[in-house]
């Protein structure tokens, strides 16, 4: 759970930078699965069997998916280790706003493959987003040369996250049902708890390069 030689291997503020993480990454990991029940719904499973059509599209939208994280990755670049801070909050925002359009897809089923490949695209681009930025946000907090024991340490805390956030969201997906604006309005403030939570957790970042929009002003002077 946490990195090896802990607390003199890493920066004093790591525990609250996983604290903050571990909030957001609970809060989002509920509003996945409020997204996804939402998307189900939206083809038809839970009045039975899906149909052959919605399970090709369901299929095809992650293809979608795919597409939009290679063409995205491919625009960003080396920027990810210049601006890994910005990426990493960027990924959150994505991701919310991937399980927003997938909670609207019951209110217009008939646009199901639309809504759901623009969710499945923005989502992928989200995580890779994420995943590429790790790295670099972790060295910030290694003191002993521990780089791949920290990835480590917060790829544990990320599932244990995952863990209780998929069962509390069980949970609150049976006490809210599907209706589309009860799940709204429970996803909005799961929202903003897990953007601010993300938000504080990127503030305690501190990299020892500058980021894009310094290197900018820099030259400028």
């Amino acid at each position: 759970m946490l990195p090896s030689g802990y607390p003199a291997s890493v920066t004093p503020s790591y525990p609250r930078y996983v604290a903050w993480t571990c909030v957001g990454l609970l809060s989002g990991r509920i509003q996945s699965v409020l997204a996804t029940q939402a998307a189900l719904f939206t083809i038809g499973l839970g009045a039975g069997a899906i149909p052959m059509a919605a399970a090709v599209q369901w299929i095809l939208k992650d293809g979608v998916g795919h597409v939009g994280a290679i063409i995205y990755a491919a625009g960003v670049n080396t920027r990810f280790d210049a601006d890994a801070k910005r990426y990493r909050f960027q990924s959150t925002l994505a991701l919310t706003l991937a399980d927003l359009i997938a909670v609207l897809m019951p209110l217009v089923p008939q646009h199901f493959f639309v809504m759901a490949s623009l969710s499945s695209a923005t989502s992928s681009i989200a995580n890779l987003a994420q995943v590429s930025a790790r790295a670099r946000v972790m060295s910030s907090f290694a003191k002993r040369g521990n780089l791949a024991d920290c990835v480590r340490a917060g790829q544990t805390q990320g599932k244990l996250m995952s863990l209780f956030g998929t069962a509390a969201g069980a949970a609150v997906a049976w006490v809210v049902g599907p209706e589309p604006l009860h799940v709204i309005g429970v996803m909005l403030p799961l929202s903003a708890i897990s953007c601010c939570s993300m938000h504080a957790s990127t503030q305690l970042v501190v990299l020892s390069t500058l980021n894009v929009q310094r290197e900018r002003c820099d030259d400028r002077h």
